[in-house]
């Protein structure tokens, strides 16, 4: 990873950078799944998503979110639960989000943060975690594949603005 690429702990400060990266990534993430109506919805709160931002993330013993930063821009985010709130996971940790900006992809940064998270769940007495993505993004899936997770057999629905679209689940022993 570039040594001028730098992993924190997530700041009451960090809304702001963290939307707008989300809102990008988003855009290429999703750009085949989604209708530019789920985009603009998520562009629309965004003020309201950044004032809420310092009481939703958080680090202790419960939930841990972290950011990358270049140059002093957030160009990776990531967070995550001891407690899945996935039906069929109520056992697992939860890899919740885990998002790096396109121009920085295959530098190591997610799997720095899948290190960081999986330390952390360790410390936190977690023996297994779940990662959900959508059954349609198949670069994010290659990467959880890659890192060694099995595809479980659950799915669910993801509605966005009354549309379901398909999650799929990886989970990995810890």
């Amino acid at each position: 990873m570039d040594k001028n690429i730098k992993i924190r702990k997530v700041t009451k400060e960090d809304g702001f950078g963290w939307y707008t990266l989300t809102n990008k990534v988003w855009r290429y993430a999703y750009k085949d799944i989604f209708p530019e109506e789920v985009f603009i919805d998520n562009e629309n709160r965004f003020e309201d998503r950044v004032k809420h931002f310092k009481y939703k993330m958080t680090n202790d013993h419960e939930n841990i979110a972290y950011v990358a930063e270049y140059n002093g821009k957030i160009i990776g985010v990531m967070c995550g639960s001891i407690n899945s709130s996935y039906e069929h996971f109520n056992d697992y940790a939860d890899l919740i989000a885990l998002y790096i900006d396109p121009d920085y992809h295959n530098m190591g940064i997610g799997t720095e943060f899948k290190n960081i998270f999986e330390k952390w769940a360790k410390s936190n007495d977690a023996t297994k975690y779940v990662i959900g993505v959508l059954k349609d993004n198949q670069e994010a899936r290659k990467v959880y594949e890659s890192w060694g997770g099995k595809l479980s057999k659950n799915e669910r629905d993801f509605i966005k603005l009354d549309v379901r679209y398909k999650e799929v689940f990886y989970t990995y022993d810890l």
